[in-house]
């Protein structure tokens, strides 16, 4: 059965484009222009993503709404917000709201077509425990950069494309990694210094759920962070 995502964006135009694109990669596309439409229809059936824009006609922080309902439905229910607000307090509020990702307008078709089969790809790799055969180790991690996953000592760990990007190059870094390469890591432009230590903290965060006494990324003051264990 085909995925289905669910775009909501008030913008018709921009709406369109995207899920024109997104039926031509054989998903199923469900369109939505504001808050209560997207409830209604998310009542009856939760899709299997949720494209989101934030700011939904007069309601400004109307995506963070939504977001907040599908993550009561449920925790892993995966957001990408895909908005014109990049300013740095928005980037990080969504990231505590638990999106998966978080790209900012504009963004090219391929690049928001290649972080959503990455999505699928990392969950489907989850449920069944499939790797990709393109696997590195370092030390305790495990890393399958074909499928974006990782593992620490023989437990994934969900990380987002953002994350798993950070991640390694964090562990491609022997000698520590500087805040600015890490912003050219995750691929999302201009990215300020709290998102990155933003994004650190939910990484930790993560291994931690899978192993209480991790405590191999540290923290680099003044330069960027670096991997020891």
């Amino acid at each position: 059965m085909n995925k289905v995502i669910a775009i909501v964006e008030d913008d018709a135009e921009q709406r369109q484009h995207y899920a024109e694109a997104l039926r031509q990669c054989d998903y199923e596309v469900v369109e939505y222009t504001d808050r209560q439409s997207a409830f209604d229809g998310f009542k009856q059936c939760l899709p299997d993503l949720a494209i989101l824009d934030i700011m939904l006609g007069d309601e400004v922080g109307g995506g963070f709404e939504i977001c907040r309902y599908l993550k009561d439905k449920d925790a892993q229910f995966p957001v990408i917000f895909l908005t014109s607000r990049g300013d740095e307090l928005d980037k990080i509020y969504g990231l505590q709201l638990g999106a998966w990702d978080y790209q900012t307008k504009p963004v090219s078709l391929k690049f928001l077509i290649t972080r959503i089969q990455s999505l699928f790809q990392i969950q489907n790799n989850t449920a069944t425990g499939k790797q990709s055969g393109n696997i590195r180790r370092i030390g305790d991690v495990t890393i399958d950069d074909a499928s974006m996953s990782m593992q620490w000592k023989n437990s994934p760990v969900n990380l987002t494309p953002t994350e798993f990007d950070i991640l390694r190059a964090i562990l491609d870094a022997p000698g520590g990694v500087s805040i600015e390469d890490l912003v050219s890591a995750t691929r999302q432009g201009v990215v300020e210094d709290n998102t990155i230590n933003t994004h650190i903290l939910h990484i930790r965060k993560k291994f931690k759920q899978v192993d209480a006494e991790f405590a191999c990324i540290k923290t680099r003051y003044g330069f960027g962070y670096g991997w020891v264990c």
